[in-house]
């Protein structure tokens, strides 16, 4: 069996039949049953809680995840007990300053109060910025990446779009501060770390692949059936060169 986890890229939105997504193409060329823990909406904060969440309870042979934006995140509505994707209705930002503009903001779920809205909105506008979302978005993937290896799963780790997260890769080279009652500077990883710790960051994307690649794709700017037969046969490759089809044989 292969495990899979991502966003609306893996679950395969806008592609009508299942058997033409990349997750069961792939499971249908090895041969393999497919577990795909996938969201419509899904952030990398999801994609790491239930990552370890289920290969804790339920170790597979083999992971494949493909990264979300950084810039989404999720919660726990303590009313309901029910995790919620923050989406955004509108997301945009000043490439200078990294300030959201005004008319940026999550969805109103029905399921939240107006009072919980006004302070996620609120929280996702002014203080998880994309800096922060960046950071915390090469962290999580670190942190599953050893994690994983810990467990000794073999996975492949892929992207999904270069628009929010290869193209800020330069704001990891800034000097940062740590602050109490008074502030000081400290040592940190800067952009040449991330990228020798994970090296999918300098791949292609999915997306950019496929616009690449001058695919279909749908009204909601999901690639469509070609696009997804070319990220499977991209993933077939890997999974050959680096040999992981022998643990479907052991």
């Amino acid at each position: 069996m292969i495990y899979w986890n991502g966003c609306s890229f893996v679950q395969g939105m806008e592609v009508k039949e299942g058997k033409d997504q990349f997750p069961y193409l792939v499971g249908s060329h090895f041969k393999q049953d497919t577990w795909r823990n996938s969201k419509v909406g899904g952030s990398n904060d999801r994609i790491w809680r239930t990552t370890m969440d289920d290969m804790i309870r339920t170790p597979m042979p083999l992971v494949v995840i493909l990264w979300s934006g950084p810039n989404r995140f999720e919660f726990l509505n303590l009313s309901t007990n029910i995790w919620r994707s923050a989406v955004w209705v509108s997301h945009r930002f000043n490439r200078a300053t990294l300030k959201l503009t005004d008319d940026s903001e999550v969805h109103f779920h029905p399921d939240l109060s107006l009072k919980q809205w006004q302070g996620l909105n609120g929280y996702a506008k002014e203080v998880r910025n994309p800096k922060y979302n960046l950071i915390t978005t090469l962290n999580h993937m670190i942190s599953t990446k050893y994690f994983l290896e810990a467990k000794q799963i073999p996975y492949l780790f892929y992207t999904m779009s270069s628009g929010q997260l290869q193209t800020m890769l330069h704001y990891l080279d800034e000097e940062r501060q740590e602050g109490a009652n008074l502030t000081w500077q400290v040592p940190h990883m800067k952009k040449e770390d991330y990228l020798k710790e994970l090296p999918c960051l300098s791949e292609e994307p999915f997306y950019d692949m496929c616009k690449r690649k001058k695919v279909p794709f749908g009204p909601r700017d999901h690639p469509l059936e070609e696009g997804h037969k070319l990220m499977a046969d991209r993933i077939i490759g890997d999974i050959y060169k680096y040999e992981m089809d022998k643990i479907f044989t052991r």
